[in-house]
């Protein structure tokens, strides 16, 4: 991953209000992501960023899909196990956010 497309990821995972498509974004790549082992989600962030092509000229969903897959291949890298959302800190966090 190029340095300006780290700058991207860093920044769409930074705290904010997501739109509406940033969270149908992360909901939809959550999952796609589950059950996939690391490989898998690593191949699957691949062919995003393929398809993305220059990911700080795409819009705000896409780039949090893209955040979202780079997030849960770094998971994955000290889980072991397949990806389950329901067992991911971050993901209930958001979720727990949203229902206050």
């Amino acid at each position: 991953m190029s340095e300006e497309t780290e700058a991207v990821v860093e920044a769409a995972l930074e705290p904010h209000e997501p739109s509406a498509g940033e969270v149908e974004a992360r909901n939809r790549v959550r999952a796609e992501a589950a059950g996939m082992t690391r490989h898998q989600a690593v191949t699957e962030l691949e062919r995003v960023l393929d398809a993305v092509g220059d990911a700080a000229a795409a819009d705000a969903p896409t780039r949090a899909a893209v955040a979202e897959w780079h997030r849960i291949t770094e998971l994955l890298a000290g889980h072991g196990g397949p990806y389950v959302p329901e067992a991911d800190p971050y993901a209930q966090g958001q979720l727990a956010a949203r229902h206050r």
